[in-house]
C-alpha cells in the first residue's frame, strides 16, 4: 500500500520513471492481482506515450474489476487514439452504465460518432452529458452547438431550410447560454487548460451562427428577421468587418441606401485600422 501511495504521489509530480518503478513492485507484492494498482500504472505508461503496454495494462485492470466506470473511460480514451473506433464506443457505453453521471464519456462518445457522420445519435449523447453536471456541462454545450451548426449546414443546401433555422437557433442559445458560464468559472479561478481553449472559440462560433443564420432567414426571402440578425451580429462584434458587409448588402436589398452606405463607411474604417 506504501509503495501504491508513493507511485501516486510521483505521478502527480510528473516524475513517471520512478512511479513506474514503485508500482512494479507493489505489483509484485501483489502478484499482479489488483486492480487500482493496475490502473496507476496504466496511467503511467499512457504519459510516457507506451501505448500498447498501456491498453494491456488497462485491459487486465478491467479483467479484475469491471466496474470501473474511470478504467473503462480511461481504456476508450486509449483505444480510440489508437483507431479501434468499436472498442472505444464499447468502453465509453460501459463507463456510463457504470457511472451514469460520468459526462466525459458520453462528450467522448458523442463527439467519436459525430466524426463517424452520425450527428443524429451524437446529439443525444450531448445532451446526455449536458445533464452530468457543471464540470462538463459547458463543453457538452459547445460540442453539441458545433453539432447543430454543421446540421443547419448540411440541411440548408438540401433545401430544408426550415429545419437549418431550428438548429441553427438552438446552436446560437447554446452559445450564448455556455458563455456566461464559462466567462464566471474563469473570472473564479477554477478553469483549466481546455475551458481556456472553448472560451478562445467562443467568439468565432457565435459569429458563424450570426452569419449562417442570416444566409438562411435570406434564403427563406425573410429580409427583415435576415436585417435584424446581422444588426445584432454587428452590435455584438463590431470588429469583425464581414458582418458590417453583409449587413450593408441586406440594408440595399430591403432599399435603405443611407443606412447601407453607413454599414460600409465603418467596415472601411474598421479595415483602414487593421
Amino acid at each position: 500500500t506504501c509503495l501504491k501511495d508513493w507511485a501516486e504521489i510521483l505521478l502527480s509530480q510528473k516524475d513517471f520513471v520512478q512511479a513506474e518503478e514503485k508500482i512494479r513492485s507493489a505489483l509484485d507484492m501483489l502478484e499482479g492481482l489488483d486492480s487500482d494498482a493496475l490502473f496507476t500504472l496504466g496511467l503511467i505508461l499512457s504519459e510516457q506515450g507506451k501505448d500498447e503496454e498501456s491498453i494491456s495494462t488497462y485491459k487486465k485492470s478491467i479483467e479484475l474489476n469491471a466496474e470501473d466506470a474511470e478504467l473503462c473511460y480511461n481504456l476508450g480514451i486509449k483505444l480510440g487514439e489508437k483507431g479501434d473506433k468499436r472498442g472505444e464506443l464499447a468502453m465509453y457505453r460501459k463507463a456510463t452504465e457504470i457511472d451514469p453521471q460520468m459526462g466525459g464519456a458520453w462528450i467522448n462518445m458523442g463527439t467519436t460518432l459525430a466524426e463517424a457522420g452520425n450527428l443524429r445519435d451524437a446529439e443525444v449523447m450531448f445532451l446526455k452529458a449536458i445533464e452530468c453536471g457543471e464540470e462538463v456541462r459547458t463543453k457538452a454545450m459547445l460540442n453539441l452547438a458545433l453539432l447543430l451548426q454543421k446540421k443547419a449546414n448540411d440541411l440548408a443546401p438540401a433545401g430544408d431550410l426550415d429545419g437549418a433555422k431550428e438548429a441553427i437557433n438552438q446552436a446560437g442559445e447554446l452559445v450564448d447560454e455556455a458563455k456566461p458560464l464559462l466567462d464566471a468559472k474563469i473570472a473564479l479561478g477554477g478553469a483549466n487548460s481546455e475551458d481556456a481553449m472553448y472560451a478562445s472559440q467562443l467568439k468565432p462560433l457565435r459569429v458563424q451562427i450570426h452569419r449562417l443564420k442570416g444566409q438562411i432567414l435570406a434564403g427563406m426571402g425573410d429580409l427583415e428577421a435576415c436585417e435584424a440578425e446581422f444588426r445584432l451580429a454587428s452590435e455584438n462584434f463590431g470588429d469583425v468587418p464581414g458582418l458590417w458587409d453583409a449587413l450593408a448588402r441586406v440594408l440595399d436589398l430591403r432599399g435603405k441606401t443611407e443606412e447601407a452606405n453607413e454599414a460600409r463607411a465603418q467596415l472601411q474604417s474598421i479595415r483602414n485600422s487593421l
